[in-house]
């Protein structure tokens, strides 16, 4: 349902979700913990940044940070910024089918919109929290 671009993200966030405060980390330390690409990871924090989603710190010891606490960060803000198609005009002129079927798909992004701007990023830490609970370890 999501593009990469959205799901890499959202992995990256939550990454950074774990920093103690005042913490930062590099997207290069972030892309080799996860197994992602550091060049299109690199593209997605830029991103992120312009959307003041996360903070960035130049030099040694710098990287990257949240920019806000994560109940102020919502998924609809991380979404339309990763996620360039959700954004785009559905047309809902012509035919009478496509008047139709425009005027769903308005209606489903509608829907889909609102459910985002519910879920924040603190919801998915305690998502990541609840599997991490869930995972036992044997010797």
């Amino acid at each position: 349902m999501f593009p990469k671009k959205v799901h890499y993200g959202l992995r990256f966030l939550l990454t950074l979700s774990g920093l103690a405060e005042g913490s930062h980390l590099g997207v290069a330390e972030i892309a080799e913990r996860e197994g992602l690409s550091v060049k299109f990871l690199e593209a997605i924090a830029v991103a992120l940044r312009k959307g003041n989603i996360v903070n960035v710190r130049r030099g040694a010891g710098g990287g990257y940070s949240l920019a806000r606490p994560l109940n102020e960060i919502t998924l609809y803000e991380i979404v339309l910024l990763l996620d360039e198609k959700l954004d785009k005009t559905i047309a809902t002129e012509g035919r009478t089918t496509e008047k139709a079927v425009g005027r769903f798909l308005l209606s489903v992004r509608n829907d889909y919109g609102r459910l985002l701007r519910r879920v924040t990023l603190e919801k998915l830490r305690n998502y990541f929290a609840e599997e991490n609970e869930s995972i036992m370890y044997y010797i």
